[in-house]
Formats: structure tokens, C-alpha cells, sequence
């Protein structure tokens, strides 16, 4: 079973979540379990060693092979050097992110639905003008109104 299927399946633990991991990269989670296990998926269903993903994500094979074990924490900047070095996808990497305990299961669920990270992109691109993103939460609180007159329950 894929690492994506976890994710998706919302089979991940509640509450989870770079480049050199050294003491003073400041730790984004603490030890993980749950981490441990979702790169050693991750990982082995690229049919990569722990060697390979370290050298491709410039931290030292001890790091990630104490990562995979739950023996350590882990930077955010550590973590989106491993999520490059592995090729994940946008779902992967926040099973990941949520893994790790960056992310928690709420906001990754959100993050998950393709229309709302494409929404939330265009709102935070550079160059989105003032007046367009105005115009486009508009458009959002159009919907929003018209799922609560349907029956939703919009807060």
C-alpha cells in the first residue's frame, strides 16, 4: 500500500510534524515514530537506499537513518530537502509534513483538496493585484453564502 493511499485513506496518527541537520538548524518536531515510518515507506517505494536520499538531500546517512528510526527530530528545512530528494508529490509531502507534526491533520486535509490549494496559490501569488484578490474572496464568500443557503453548515 502507497504512502499517498495512507494519507489519503486519513489513516495518518493525529499530531506529528533539509540540508545539513546540525544542532543549530532549529528542530521543526521533536523524535517520531510515525515520521520514521512514513520516510522508510517513502523511500522504499522509490526503490532508494538511505544512502542515495541523503546525498540527495545533502544531510549525513546517520541523520536520515536516525530519522527513519524516531531518534530524532527534524528542521522544516531538513524535512523539504528530503520531500525534493524523494520527488514527492503534493500529497506525500504533507503525509509527510503532518508525519513530522509541521502540519496537523486538519490543515492538511484542507491542503489536500486540489481546488483549494489552487485557490489559495493564485491569492498569494506576487502577482495577484490588490483588487484581484479582493475580488476573488468575494467569489469564495459567494460560494460560502450559497452552501449555507443549500443547508451546510458554514462558520
Amino acid at each position: 500500500m502507497g504512502a499517498a493511499h495512507l494519507f489519503s485513506a486519513g489513516r495518518l496518527l493525529p499530531d506529528r510534524r533539509g540540508r545539513m541537520a546540525s544542532a543549530e538548524s532549529g528542530l521543526a518536531s521533536g523524535p517520531s515514530e510515525e515520521l520514521g515510518r512514513v520516510l522508510v515507506l517513502l523511500r522504499e517505494e522509490r526503490g532508494l537506499s538511505q544512502k542515495q536520499v541523503a546525498d540527495l538531500a545533502e544531510i549525513s546517512n546517520s541523520t536520515l537513518s536516525r530519522l527513519e528510526s524516531g531518534d530524532r527530530g527534524v528542521s522544516r528545512e531538513v524535512l523539504d530537502r528530503i520531500c525534493v530528494a524523494l520527488q514527492l508529490d503534493r500529497h506525500e509531502e504533507l503525509e509527510l509534513l503532518t508525519a513530522a507534526g509541521v502540519l496537523n491533520q486538519d490543515a492538511a486535509q484542507i491542503l489536500a483538496d486540489d481546488d483549494v490549494a489552487q485557490i489559495a496559490r493564485v491569492l498569494h501569488a506576487p502577482a495577484v493585484s490588490p483588487d484581484d484578490a479582493r475580488l476573488l474572496r468575494q467569489y469564495l464568500r459567494l460560494a460560502l453564502a450559497h452552501a449555507k443557503a443549500l443547508g451546510y453548515k458554514v462558520e
